[in-house]
């Protein structure tokens, strides 16, 4: 009986301890690109993706302080820092998004709202 005991009480604990089991929804950067031309974007360093002229893409992230990089077709090259804060999120469709938009110098970070509505257009 003792044991048994000792078992509730061990099971107890782990159980309020225990993390939920509800997974963190996967946070992404969409980018948006408004260039005629694909041009390729690399976060953080990492192997870049194509951002499709006239299109979008995503690349998975996290919050926090992150480097990104861009290539336009014409070959210009240019670098953001991005301050990416969880409070800034648009969530849809069981996911959270940060967005930016790709222009042929520089690129603009999109609010909330503007990231909702490009995110939703893009399906």
């Amino acid at each position: 009986m003792r044991q048994l005991l000792s078992a509730w009480v061990v099971f107890g604990a782990l159980a309020i301890g225990a993390p939920s089991s509800a997974a963190t929804p996967p946070t992404l950067l969409h980018i948006s690109s408004h260039l005629a031309k694909a041009a390729k974007a690399s976060l953080d360093g990492a192997k870049p993706v194509v951002a499709p002229g006239e299109g979008s893409t995503v690349i998975a992230t996290a919050a926090g302080s992150h480097v990104l990089k861009v290539t336009t077709s014409t070959g210009v090259t240019y670098q953001t820092t991005l301050d990416l804060k969880p409070a800034a999120l648009m969530r849809w469709k069981g996911k959270g998004y940060w967005c930016v938009n790709l222009l042929e110098h520089s690129l603009e970070v999109y609010s909330t709202e503007d990231c909702e509505e490009d995110v939703t257009d893009a399906g």
